[in-house]
């Protein structure tokens, strides 16, 4: 009953407390998107990479229906992310993309008249 008591005094001082403990609206993040043509040995794949710089970085792969998301990693030299037996690796407007054993596939930019 005390503490009952004790917040509600508290209450009628305070009448904009509960408002300063609303959480803020969050602003969603703006994606960076680049288009890919990755060529395997017998085939090519289109490839939509969204990348989100804040923390924590990540690049989201889209690839017909499917969506992969890859934190990134460390590395020497351009962007690296991986996760799994996925790796997507970027420098300059080229990249290279390497699923599971197979070997990478490298990406550029996708022809403006390809999409």
């Amino acid at each position: 009953m005390f503490l009952f008591a004790f917040f509600q005094r508290l209450a009628i001082r305070l009448p904009l407390l509960p408002l300063l403990l609303l959480p803020l609206p969050l602003q969603a993040e703006q994606a960076i998107r680049a288009d890919y043509r990755c060529l395997g040995r017998f085939d090519a794949t289109d490839v939509t990479a969204l990348f989100f710089n804040q923390a924590p970085a990540e690049v989201v792969l889209l690839v017909g229906t499917a969506a992969t998301r890859l934190p990134q990693a460390m590395a020497a030299s351009g962007s690296r992310y991986a996760a799994g037996d996925q790796e997507f690796w970027i420098k300059g407007d080229q990249a290279s993309w390497r699923l599971g054993s197979a070997p990478p596939m490298g990406c550029g930019p996708l022809p403006s008249s390809g999409r």
